[in-house]
C-alpha cells in the first residue's frame, strides 16, 4: 500500500517500471510493476515502502483499539 504521493514519486521516477493502474490510480495504493523491467533492488525498496508504511497504519489501530491485540500482549 503506497500513499498517492509515494506512487507518483515512482512512476516519475521510473516509468518504465512503475505505472497507474486505470481508474485505480491512488486507490488503495494500487500500482503497476514490471517486474521483467524491475530490479532486485528496486522491487525491494517498492515493497518494503509500502511494507513499512502498512506497519505503521497498523501500530496506530491497535493503539487505539486495543480490543484488536492478541490475548498474549
Amino acid at each position: 500500500m503506497l500513499t498517492p504521493e509515494q506512487q507518483a514519486a515512482f512512476v516519475e521516477e521510473a516509468p518504465e517500471i512503475f505505472l497507474p493502474i486505470p481508474d485505480g490510480w491512488g486507490k488503495m495504493g494500487h500500482t503497476h510493476i514490471r517486474l521483467a523491467a524491475a530490479s532486485e533492488d528496486v522491487l525491494t525498496g517498492a515493497v518494503r515502502t509500502a511494507w513499512k508504511l502498512r506497519i505503521d497504519k497498523n501500530a496506530k489501530t491497535s493503539r487505539q483499539n486495543p480490543m484488536w491485540r492478541s490475548a498474549a500482549e
